[in-house]
């Protein structure tokens, strides 16, 4: 690979938004547009053989975000959950830390309230899913290589499971259940998945859900629409052109993974609703304006 994979990278980051290639560091203009004023949730009927069966949203509890449950042909002992609600702009190591901490505190409330019983926790760890890779993965140089490193890195999706056993009152059912957190486009994706231990063996329940995972979470989107389609890349004047450009590199991709749009036409929006579940949240102008 020559030196071009990084003028290849800056010109297709041009192209492909509307972030100036260089841009002064300064304060912030104020702004009177929401940085997210609409979030669409974009939830495909069909993902290879995942089916949704189904969408729930309150608007009355937008901040709850809303749940699509999934089905596996061949598979009617499982059913998988992806709750989908707001997170913000965030670093994403420290957003899925703070997530699991709201996450187990349901599954204490849930032993509080009885619902489950005897929980055994089996399995804990990161469960990221990595973005794809260039094609030609040979740097040629260092520049390139810090390139490639800030493409691979923003484009991983930060993530972590949490593999369990419980007994699922009031009939003391005991069940295997798994629950995946994830951050992307300021929001967080959450799957759950149970079957009965009766109807399953523990080996193939993990490999369900950890196939479930990697391939529904990177097919339900969120489009966003506000003030967050607008960016400022900040740049320190004391680095060198190369360091510059690479820092570039990485603050457009992490911009783009927002996933963020001027308008819901540019978003694509309708052309959404002819394959997928699209639930529409609004925010009002206080309600969503850090950056």
């Amino acid at each position: 690979m020559s030196r071009s994979y990084l003028l290849l990278s800056l010109a297709t980051l041009m192209l492909a938004t509307s972030i100036p290639a260089v841009a002064a560091r300064k304060a912030p203009a104020s702004q009177s547009r929401p940085y997210v004023e609409t979030s669409y949730l974009i939830a495909p009927k069909q993902v290879g053989d995942f089916e949704l069966e189904g969408a729930s949203y309150d608007a009355n509890q937008k901040y709850s975000g809303a749940g699509f449950r999934y089905m596996l042909k061949g598979h009617q002992e499982t059913r998988f959950d992806v709750y989908v609600y707001p997170a913000g702009r965030l670093d994403p190591a420290s957003a899925v830390d703070d997530g699991m901490k709201g996450f187990r505190y349901d599954i204490a409330q849930a032993v509080k309230q009885n619902i489950y019983t005897q929980v055994q926790e089996l399995h804990d760890s990161p469960f990221p899913l990595s973005g794809a890779e260039p094609e030609d993965s040979v740097p040629a140089n260092d520049i390139d290589a810090a390139v490639m490193k800030a493409i691979a890195d923003t484009g991983r999706v930060t993530g972590h499971k949490l593999q369990m056993r419980f007994n699922l009152q009031p009939r003391d059912w005991p069940m295997y259940s798994s629950g995946y957190l994830f951050y992307k486009q300021l929001y967080y994706f959450k799957l759950r998945a149970s079957a009965a231990q009766e109807r399953i063996t523990q080996e193939s329940f993990d490999s369900l859900t950890d196939l479930a995972a990697r391939t529904l979470i990177p097919a339900l989107q969120v489009a966003n629409v506000g003030e967050c389609a607008n960016a400022t890349i900040y740049l320190n004047p004391d680095t060198t052109p190369e360091q510059g450009a690479v820092e570039l590199v990485r603050q457009s991709r992490q911009h783009q993974g927002y996933n963020c749009h001027s308008s819901a036409g540019q978003a694509g929006i309708e052309q959404s609703r002819r394959s997928a579940e699209v639930i529409e949240i609004t925010y009002a102008a206080d309600e969503w304006k850090s950056q």
